[in-house]
């Protein structure tokens, strides 16, 4: 029995120390052992290319293109000789155009006049254009894969090459955001279905043609989350390494959402005196994609080993 209660002690023991050694390794960043050699990486990167947003529903006639960009610095933190995480902070730009081509109409139904008569509102915008203009810092926290460095061809013998994959999210934190807003001219017009009556011209109520405006206003909203994935080559120079790849993010909600509204609010002429977004569609997505270029210092360090039993002997 005394014997029993030994064994279960031992056991007890050695469980304990199993558990703290594995919380040691992954504290230690680490799962792999037997004096490994992992970089960690000082990272000064900047990039940049095409930016648009992506309308739900999709509309015909709405075009949406412009650019952006950033720089910055970061860290890469290996915990094994494929397997990072890459965090760091820059500042970025972007600056998109959104354009109505033609003649744009929608109808707000069941809208009440000052008798409380239901007609529907029938709005007709002629070139609308609304450019958007923000400067931010950018935080991204992204697991990295990168395979083994092997020599390139058609180099020379010192030359080494290989791939990465970065998958994770981006911050924006905007610190000026203006949009600019233009419109060259709208129309309103009710339509009563209970009286199968048209009424074109009422400016009192709003109903008529009237001239546009253009507006520059700022533009205020959270910190706007993306998800981002980039992929290229990793090269092996003299100082670190290069990393030389394609990106693309996506805005995970649409940065506008609050600022926009509906055209049924836009039906008397003072109102574009603070002329704001009009809202067009459901939902509109930030999307960018572009080349980024990474230029790294790497700081070598040795992971040393780690036994998984205790070497102290148990008397019975």
């Amino acid at each position: 029995m005394i014997r029993y209660y030994k064994i279960k002690k031992v056991m007890i023991q050695k469980i304990n120390l199993i558990t703290k050694q594995i919380l040691l390794l992954f504290a230690l960043g680490t799962l792999t052992v037997n004096g490994q050699k992992l970089s960690n990486e000082f990272t000064v990167y900047g990039g940049g290319g095409l930016a648009t947003y992506i309308f739900r529903p999709i509309i015909e006639n709405l075009s949406s293109m412009g650019y952006e960009g950033d720089a910055g610095v970061g860290f890469t933190k290996f915990f094994s000789q494929k397997w990072g995480i890459h965090t760091g902070a820059g500042l970025g730009f972007f600056n998109v155009k959104n354009q109505l081509y033609n003649n744009f109409n929608f109808i707000t139904p069941d809208q009440k006049d000052c008798e409380d008569n239901l007609f529907d509102l029938h709005t007709t915008l002629y070139h609308y254009k609304e450019t958007h203009k923000a400067f931010f810092v950018t935080v991204p926290l992204m697991l990295q894969f990168q395979t083994n460095m092997n020599q390139s061809i058609n180099s020379n013998k010192n030359e080494k090459v290989g791939y990465y994959v970065m998958a994770g999210v981006k911050a924006y934190f905007p610190f000026n955001y203006y949009y600019t807003s233009e419109i060259e001219s709208f129309n309103n017009a009710a339509y009563y279905q209970q009286f199968d009556n048209w009424i074109y011209c009422l400016p009192i109520l709003g109903l008529g043609a009237f001239d546009g405006n253009r507006v520059t206003e700022k533009l205020k909203f959270d910190v706007l989350p993306f998800f981002a994935i980039e992929t290229g080559t990793k090269w092996r120079i003299k100082s670190g390494y290069l990393y030389t790849g394609v990106y693309f993010d996506y805005s995970l909600y649409d940065p506008t959402r609050k600022n926009r509204v509906p055209y049924n609010e836009y039906i008397h002429p003072e109102q574009f005196e603070n002329f704001t977004l009009l809202k067009f569609t459901n939902k509109m997505n930030l999307m960018a994609a572009g080349i980024h270029l990474r230029l790294t210092f790497s700081r070598t360090q040795n992971i040393c080993s780690y036994k998984w039993w205790s070497r102290k002997k148990v008397k019975d």
